[in-house]
């Protein structure tokens, strides 16, 4: 298989995968049109397409004005998005449809001169039929290089203000695939230069040059606009996975106190919100059962966990989840502690990435340590809380 199938074969997987965007906002359908143009640009690239096309037509070259139309389309489409995303006020709109609406005519009738004018050569160096070539040349390689930086300039102008790391890769890949469209753009006006002035043409090493800055650009563009959205289901996992082990701590926690669960339910889809929901209610959970024991339960367990070697941080979350054990025992036994100091909470909110680990800790201490267990049982009230009914009055899941 060669490179241009593959280029475009991949180009056509990212359009399927940006197909349902076409619905979403502006910006999104500008990002997924500039994928399904650039993969039928990029169609005509291949052998097969492209000598289907010319013989089926009868007109010779019709597959690479098709390229090249397409190619213009899928750049107003890109410079689109990035001014949506980096400029949303705006940016020279009258200014760019005039840029377009003038461009495609042009190299049409240009690419339509130098075809049917009568005579035998076409080459950059062969009359007025080699001055229509220059033409649509022109035409096609100026709307693409200044497309191609002022995407540059706002691509990687973006960057210091994208507040996510995701977000920052993306714009940078980005930036980057327009930069080698600029540099794309660029050769070519050199090599035509070359032509004119020397009369010597350097065809194989124009279109070696031509299609890496050109696959090298599309694979960077590729790269860029699919970096945020997977980062986004990598965190989408991540949060899944945090929820599924704070779980049992919030099953436990808010069974002894019900009355801190939110009723306002969320779709199970909304990962991330209901992880959030999730924290929140352990937090409240945990400040509610606080007030069921002392500051005293709080060191006791610490002494204890020290005592079965437990070190750094592993003993302050075995002793907090075992004061919440034994708070949850209480909660359905004994009445709020008054007059006394309550224990404080191990978590402060200050960072999320902190307060997730720290919950994470203590939720698996709560459920798994045998320490935990050990001390609840010293520290137990004669009644044992029994969390069925509890959790069965629950008004959502997180």
């Amino acid at each position: 298989m060669n490179t241009p199938t593959l280029v475009a074969g991949a180009l056509w997987l990212v359009t399927v995968w940006r197909l349902p965007s076409l619905h979403h906002s502006h910006t999104q359908r500008s990002l997924a049109l500039t994928f399904a143009t650039l993969a039928a640009a990029m169609t005509f690239e291949v052998p097969t397409v492209r000598d289907a096309v010319d013989a089926s037509t009868g007109v010779h070259g019709l597959s690479s004005l098709l390229k090249h139309l397409l190619g213009v389309v899928s750049a107003a489409f890109l410079l689109d998005f990035v001014i949506a995303v980096v400029r949303p006020h705006g940016l020279a709109r009258r200014l760019r449809l005039v840029a377009i609406g003038v461009t495609l005519p042009l190299m049409s009738v240009f690419y339509a001169l130098a075809i049917w004018m009568p005579g035998e050569g076409a080459t950059i160096d062969e009359g007025r039929r080699a001055a229509y070539i220059v033409l649509y040349t022109a035409a096609f390689i100026l709307y693409i290089g200044v497309a191609m930086i002022v995407a540059t300039w706002l691509f990687l102008g973006g960057v210091r203000h994208s507040r996510t790391l995701p977000g920052k890769a993306g714009l940078g890949f980005l930036g980057l695939g327009t930069l080698l469209g600029s540099f794309y753009a660029l050769q070519r006006v050199a090599f035509v230069i070359v032509r004119l002035a020397t009369g010597t043409a350097h065809s194989e090493l124009e279109i070696q040059i031509s299609a890496t800055l050109k696959q090298m650009a599309i694979l960077s563009i590729a790269l860029g606009a699919c970096l945020p959205p997977l980062a986004g289901a990598v965190e989408h996992v991540r949060a899944w996975a945090a929820l599924r082990r704070l779980r049992p701590l919030w099953r436990h926690l808010t069974a002894a106190v019900p009355h801190v669960v939110l009723t306002t339910s969320i779709p199970k889809r909304r990962v991330s919100f209901r992880l959030d929901r999730c924290v929140i209610e352990i937090v409240d959970a945990s400040l509610a059962l606080r007030e069921f024991v002392s500051a005293e339960v709080h060191q006791r367990a610490r002494v204890f966990a020290t005592r079965k070697g437990l070190q750094g941080e592993e003993v302050e979350a075995v002793a907090e989840a075992s004061w919440l054990r034994v708070a949850a025992l209480g909660a359905r036994t004994a009445s709020q502690l008054e007059g006394v100091e309550h224990p404080s909470l191990g978590v402060t909110g200050s960072n999320q990435t902190s307060e997730l680990a720290w919950l994470t800790a203590v939720a698996h201490a709560y459920t798994s340590s045998p320490v935990v267990a050990e001390f609840a049982r010293q520290e137990e009230s004669p009644a044992p809380l029994s969390t069925g009914h509890s959790e069965r009055g629950l008004s959502h899941d997180n």
